[in-house]
């Protein structure tokens, strides 16, 4: 077994990028053949997703999974063993950490990702309609043809060379500025997305450019004097500290994300999977719920969530995703709170 981080990106590029992958000191990209004498090594494959900005408010898709395959031995890797629904627009110029897992010590050749058939867009207009996938581009415009029933699968050529000791990067590119939507709002709505494999260097370069990473979880053993928590993700457990996140209230807020609880997004300018720390530089919350009361002149609102608990909630005209009213179920994503009312920086309309 080998140490490899795979990195699955969801970002815009204005240039087309080379259709392959390289190892971060391992001696290039190259298609390895079989198992190495050092396959004994445990190792850990880390999977992320990112997004730059485009047209579309939202892009909402579900990954069922995500496998690299070598077609000549047969060797599989599953990297996404749960399925994620996930905003991929909600994801600009961050690099979100969905899984850790272990693979065998093996160059592949294949990256295989299912999703599902359907996917919901919201435009600029706060205008949203369901769409179902059509086809896919590669990164030279060329266009493929996607395997679907339920779901839809995408086998695409790269090489994925797992050293010993070694971190290695995959990175995969949903270009959402290519994307082509025919019907959009129609009964036959259809969508061609564009996906291919990054180059190393290109995701490398997201951190050179600030890009943070970002792992969601579930909140315990909190303690607002150390300013620390312990979060519980798919990919494990994280030691984490906030005390270079100033957002007012935001004691408060943990304090209420622990004693429901509520899902808590983690960012930092990097996430130590060697010593499982995080020294967070913002925290947001995840709430669900029903929305009454809207007063859109305050842009104040009660949400009630989990059945029979409520929460004041103060918002931003430009933080809304959807049409907004009374009775509208709604996703909210908090950063503080200033001593009446919850500050939700993002409301979605489901």
């Amino acid at each position: 077994m080998k140490k490899i981080i795979v990195f699955l990106c969801i970002v815009s590029f204005a240039a087309a990028v080379p259709v392959l992958l390289l190892s971060c000191g391992s001696g290039g990209g190259g298609i390895g053949g079989g198992i190495s004498d050092e396959d004994s090594f445990p190792g850990s494959v880390a999977l992320y997703v990112t997004d730059s900005l485009n047209d579309y408010k939202q892009v909402r898709i579900t990954i069922n999974d995500i496998q690299l395959e070598h077609i000549g031995t047969g060797a599989a890797c599953d990297v996404l063993e749960n399925p994620v629904t996930i905003d991929i627009t909600d994801l600009s110029s961050v690099l979100q950490l969905l899984d850790v897992k272990t693979c065998p010590a093996i160059g592949y050749n294949r990256i295989i990702i299912e999703l599902d058939q359907q996917t919901v867009l919201t435009d600029s207009n706060n205008v949203s309609a369901e769409c179902n996938l059509a086809t896919y581009k590669d990164n030279h415009g060329g266009t493929n043809t996607l395997q679907c029933g339920d779901t839809c699968s995408i086998n695409m050529s790269g090489a994925v060379n797992v050293s010993s000791n070694k971190t290695n990067k995959l990175a995969l590119d949903f270009d959402l500025k290519d994307f082509d939507v025919i019907n959009f709002g129609g009964p036959f709505c259809s969508l061609t997305m564009k996906v291919f494999p990054l180059n190393a260097s290109d995701f490398d370069q997201k951190h050179e450019d600030g890009w943070n990473e970002r792992v969601s979880g579930s909140l315990s053993e909190l303690d607002t004097v150390e300013k620390s928590f312990i979060l519980t993700a798919e990919s494990g457990s994280f030691t984490v500290t906030y005390t270079d996140v100033t957002a007012p209230g935001i004691d408060d807020l943990l304090s209420r994300a622990a004693a429901d609880p509520l899902k808590v997004k983690v960012e930092s300018s990097s996430i130590n999977l060697n010593t499982r720390t995080i020294a967070a530089t913002a925290l947001y919350v995840e709430v669900e719920g029903t929305v009454s009361g809207l007063n859109t002149v305050d842009r104040t609102f009660t949400l009630t969530y989990q059945a029979d608990k409520q929460m004041l909630v103060a918002y931003q005209t430009d933080g809304v995703e959807g049409n907004l009213l009374s009775d509208s179920v709604v996703e909210l994503k908090l950063n503080g709170y200033d001593g009446e009312m919850y500050v939700a920086t993002e409301v979605e309309v489901k």
